[in-house]
């Protein structure tokens, strides 16, 4: 993976990651329904996936889907694009 956005100062905050939504996922699924769950997600929010990671915008985009689910997939996708959209409207200015 490529160098990760970086912590906004004021709050301590860093961005959210791929592994942090797999590792939410797998508490919760297993690590092979969760990587499953994610895949799916990430196509159906039209997320291409790199070696690079995804940015917090497209984590917020599979967030979405996910939320969309039932149970506690929806939960944590709600929790993930959260997280996101908050780093995103509070990076707005800049790191």
């Amino acid at each position: 993976m490529t160098a990760q956005a970086p912590t906004i100062p004021r709050y301590r905050l860093a961005p959210p990651t791929e592994d942090d939504a797999l590792a939410m996922l797998a508490r919760v699924l297993g690590v092979d329904q969760a990587a499953a769950t994610w895949l799916g997600a990430c196509r159906d929010a039209g997320v291409r996936r790199t070696d690079a990671g995804l940015s917090p915008a497209e984590l917020a985009r599979v967030a979405e889907r996910l939320s969309k689910a039932a149970g506690p997939t929806g939960v944590i996708g709600s929790s993930l694009g959260v997280r996101a959209r908050t780093w995103l409207l509070l990076n707005r200015g800049g790191a």
